[in-house]
């Protein structure tokens, strides 16, 4: 399951009161195989309502660039 997946799934059990928030962020953390740490998953999960969109911008300005270091023509 994509991190992005995880973020909202645990942000929005925490919000709903179904799951401890301090449960969520471990959770999270852990379910990330290492890509959180406690302080980045309690943050994404604060954050879980822009996360999918974030996530986004980031991978495009990403290929963005990458299309410009290697001179390839947009797609």
């Amino acid at each position: 399951m994509p991190i992005v997946d995880d973020i909202e799934f645990f942000g929005r059990a925490a919000d709903a009161g179904d799951m401890p928030r301090d449960a969520a962020i471990r959770a999270l953390a852990a379910a990330s195989q290492g890509g959180l740490t406690e302080l980045g998953a309690a943050s994404s999960i604060d954050n879980w309502q822009t996360a999918r969109a974030d996530y986004q911008a980031i991978y495009e300005t990403a290929a963005d660039n990458l299309r410009k270091w290697t001179q390839e023509p947009p797609r």
